[in-house]
C-alpha cells in the first residue's frame, strides 16, 4: 500500500459508479459486486436481477420494483456482506473496507450552482405541482429528478417520495394498510390511492409531506387507445386528490397537447427546450407555453439514479374499492362540471367535441352544462366547491 493511499481510490470511487454516482451509469455490474464474494451466490443474484420483471409475478402491486429490494436479496447481501467485512478486517484488506465506505466527497455537488437556486424557489410554496413536456431526447425524467431531489431537499425527513419510475432509487418505503412496508414503486391507481391515504383523513390527521413522479410519456399511459383515453379523463381527478391529501405532483407529459384543464389550472407547465434549457408558464395550449414565468439554463444532472432506458408502466385499475368517504359518481360528475366550465372560460372557442375528451360523457352533455352555467347561473357552487379544494 502506498503512503499517499492511492491504492484506496479506486475501490472508493467503483462504490460510487456502482451505486449510480459515477460519470457513467452503472450497466457492466450489479449493486452486490464485490460484496457478495461467494462465487455461486454472485451468479444466482445477476441472474435473477437480470431477468427480474415484477410485471410477470401474480401479485406485481406486492412486488418491489428492482430485485435488489427483494427480502430475500437484501439478506444475502447483508450475510455475505457481513463476511467479507470480517475476512477483511481480519486479513488488513482495506481495499475491500473503502469499497464498503465509498467516497460520497466523488458525486457532484449541484449545491452552488445559479439554475438550482432558481428552481429551488419554487419549491417553497404548498404541494408545488409541475408538468412537464418536451421533445424526445431532451432530458424530461432527468429534470423531473431534478424538480424531485429540489422538493425532498426542502422538505422534513418523514418527506415520501413515490413514482412509476420502476428503477428510481430514490423513492421511500412505507407502510400499506396489512402493516408491510413496500418501496416507493407504485404501478397503479390503486396503489397511488392506498399510499396517498396512509396517515388517514386530512382533515383530522396529519400528513406527511408527499410527492408523486408521474412518468405519462414513456409508459402505456402517454399513448393512444384506451391508456391514452383514461390518462386524459383520469389525470385531472388524480391531481384533485392529491391536492387534497396535501400531496405534490410532477408529471412527466407526452407533448403538452391533451392537457387535463386542472392539472393545467394546478400546475406549473415547464417546457424542456434542451438538455440544459427549461422555461416555466402559467398554462400551455396547443403544444405551446402560455405567460412565461422564467427560463433557466445550464441545468445540471439530478444525482438520484433510475433506469433512463426503462419503460415505465402504469394502470389506472384500482383493484379495490375507494374508500375515501364520498361517492366516487358524484365526484366524477363535480370534476366533469368543473373541467367544463374553467376550459369553457379559458377558450370560449373550444369545440365542445374536444372538451368532452376530458370528461366520462358527451360533447352534447357539455354543451348543456356550459348553457346551465352561462346562461342560468348553475353550478357555480360546484366551481366553488371544487376551487376551494384545490386551491
Amino acid at each position: 500500500m502506498t503512503d499517499d493511499g492511492t491504492d484506496l481510490y479506486t475501490p472508493a470511487q467503483f462504490r460510487e459508479y456502482q451505486d449510480g454516482y459515477g460519470q457513467r451509469d452503472p450497466d457492466e455490474v450489479h449493486a452486490h459486486a464485490g460484496i457478495v464474494r461467494d462465487e455461486k451466490l454472485s451468479r444466482y443474484l445477476s441472474i435473477l436481477e437480470t431477468h427480474y420483471d415484477p410485471q410477470r409475478c401474480d401479485r406485481p402491486e406486492k412486488m418491489p420494483g428492482q430485485a435488489k429490494d427483494l427480502r430475500h436479496v437484501r439478506d444475502i447481501i447483508r450475510i455475505e456482506g457481513t463476511e467479507t467485512a470480517r475476512r477483511a478486517m481480519a486479513n488488513g484488506d482495506m481495499q475491500s473496507l473503502k469499497q464498503f465506505t465509498g467516497d460520497a466527497g466523488q458525486r457532484a455537488d449541484i449545491s452552488g450552482i445559479k439554475a438550482i437556486d432558481q428552481l429551488r424557489a419554487q419549491m417553497t410554496g404548498p404541494a408545488p405541482m409541475f408538468y412537464e413536456w418536451a421533445e424526445p431526447g431532451t432530458g424530461k425524467s432527468n429534470f423531473a429528478c431534478l424538480l424531485g431531489q429540489l422538493w425532498k431537499e426542502q422538505h422534513p425527513s418523514d418527506a415520501l417520495v413515490a413514482s412509476n419510475i420502476r428503477t428510481l432509487e430514490e423513492t421511500d418505503e412505507w407502510t400499506d394498510k396489512h402493516g408491510e412496508r413496500r418501496d416507493g414503486w407504485l404501478a397503479n391507481y390503486g396503489e397511488l390511492n392506498e399510499w396517498l391515504k396512509q396517515d388517514g383523513d386530512p382533515m383530522h390527521n396529519e400528513q406527511a409531506p408527499k410527492l408523486f413522479i408521474f412518468d405519462e410519456a414513456s409508459s402505456n399511459a402517454g399513448g393512444g387507445g384506451k391508456d391514452g383515453y383514461d390518462t386524459k379523463q383520469k389525470l385531472g381527478p388524480l391531481t384533485y386528490k392529491i391536492r387534497k391529501y396535501g400531496g405534490s405532483l410532477i408529471v412527466i407529459g407526452h407533448d403538452g397537447r391533451d392537457v387535463h384543464p386542472l392539472v393545467r389550472e394546478l400546475a406549473v407547465c415547464v417546457h424542456k427546450e434542451g438538455l440544459k434549457e427549461a422555461t416555466f408558464y402559467e398554462d400551455v395550449k396547443g403544444r405551446k407555453g402560455v405567460n412565461p414565468i422564467f427560463s433557466v439554463s445550464g441545468i445540471p444532472e439530478t444525482d438520484w439514479r433510475y433506469d433512463d432506458k426503462e419503460p415505465t408502466t402504469w394502470s389506472w385499475s384500482s383493484g379495490e374499492e375507494d374508500e375515501d368517504g364520498v361517492d366516487p359518481a358524484d365526484l366524477s360528475r363535480k370534476l366533469a362540471i368543473y373541467t367544463v366550465i374553467t376550459a369553457k372560460e379559458a377558450d370560449p372557442d373550444r369545440p365542445n367535441h374536444e372538451i368532452a375528451d376530458f370528461v366520462p360523457y358527451s360533447a352534447e352533455w357539455v354543451r348543456q352544462r356550459w348553457n346551465e352555467y352561462e346562461h342560468d347561473s348553475d353550478h357555480r357552487n360546484v366551481v366553488g366547491e371544487v376551487t376551494e379544494l384545490t386551491a
